[in-house]
């Protein structure tokens, strides 16, 4: 017999020491392999619940009137049982608000202070509110701040006189940039390969050579827009919906937003319109320098 093999009494052989000892490291690098397969799958369903309740929270915040679990559900492609399990999160935490008649979901308080404390930390609204009252009271137009979020025009803020004409664009909504007299400002001073990569990204349908030529002049477009100092949008995003918009740049010479104003509009008031817009993105533009000029010190001493 080999000293190398131990017999059992009943003629079984022992594993060996050595075939013990890959036994033992075969079986902890499975424990181990499990476990990393575990933490795996737990994270990515981490990330998948996260990357699922911000589409709940922006698919909310732009219906005006919430929306119920089924129509989130059918929106997103979401079983019915993870969204309204979501959704009960999110109205515990105060990210959404339920409807008193208990079926629809609108945009909660925690979600609004958010948003003014980015608003704030941009410095816009002190700086552009009291002119955008003033540009609502001399054009009976509606006043807007925008900027660009991830190509699209957002509505920072907004001043509507109850007797004046109404339009459909709300605060934290983002709408196609090239579509806004707003975000035509915006894009106008992007780089090129930015504003060519944008309108890789929109969808042109029809014939190819049309597309092209549509594209052309958008960039011409820009290139007047940049050159005059403002834009025009005549009826590009809703019909009958006229809008002129100038830049604001910040202390460093950036163009950080735009002003607008917005609504219906007879052509023998374009140009006093247009001359009140660009009036109040100058001052905006020195309000805000000031605003950052002053707090540089006091962020110094911190």
């Amino acid at each position: 017999m080999s000293s190398a093999t131990h017999i059992l009494a009943s003629g079984q052989r022992m594993p060996l020491p050595m075939q013990s000892e890959n036994l033992h490291r075969t079986s902890s690098e499975r424990v181990t392999t499990s476990a990393a397969r575990s933490l795996r799958s737990a994270r990515e369903s981490e990330s998948t619940s996260l990357l699922r309740a911000l589409s709940i929270l922006e698919l909310v915040a732009h219906k005006a009137g919430g929306l119920t679990n089924a129509e989130i559900s059918r929106r997103l492609k979401i079983a019915t049982s993870t969204t309204s399990y979501i959704l009960s999160r999110l109205e515990r935490e105060g990210y959404l608000k339920r409807h008193p008649d208990g079926g629809r979901y609108e945009i909660g308080l925690k979600v609004v202070a958010l948003a003014h404390g980015a608003l704030r930390e941009m410095g816009l609204r002190r700086a552009a509110e009291p002119v955008l009252h003033r540009v609502a009271a001399e054009t009976r137009y509606s006043a807007l701040i925008g900027v660009l979020e991830r190509g699209l025009i957002m509505i920072v803020d907004k001043v509507e006189k109850p007797e004046l004409f109404k339009i459909d664009m709300d605060i934290g909504v983002r709408y196609p940039a090239h579509t806004t007299a707003l975000g035509k400002v915006l894009l106008s001073h992007l780089p090129v390969e930015e504003v060519e990569a944008l309108f890789d990204g929109y969808a042109v349908s029809g014939d190819p050579k049309k597309a092209a030529l549509s594209r052309e002049l958008r960039m011409q477009e820009l290139i007047n827009v940049k050159a005059n100092g403002y834009a025009i949008s005549d009826g590009e995003l809703f019909p009958g919906i006229w809008a002129v918009a100038a830049p604001i740049f910040d202390s460093t010479g950036t163009v950080r937003a735009a002003v607008s104003a917005t609504g219906g509009c007879s052509s023998t008031e374009n140009s006093e319109v247009k001359a009140c817009v660009m009036r109040a993105a100058r001052e905006i533009s020195v309000r805000l320098a000031n605003s950052e000029t002053a707090r540089k010190p006091a962020d110094r001493l911190h």
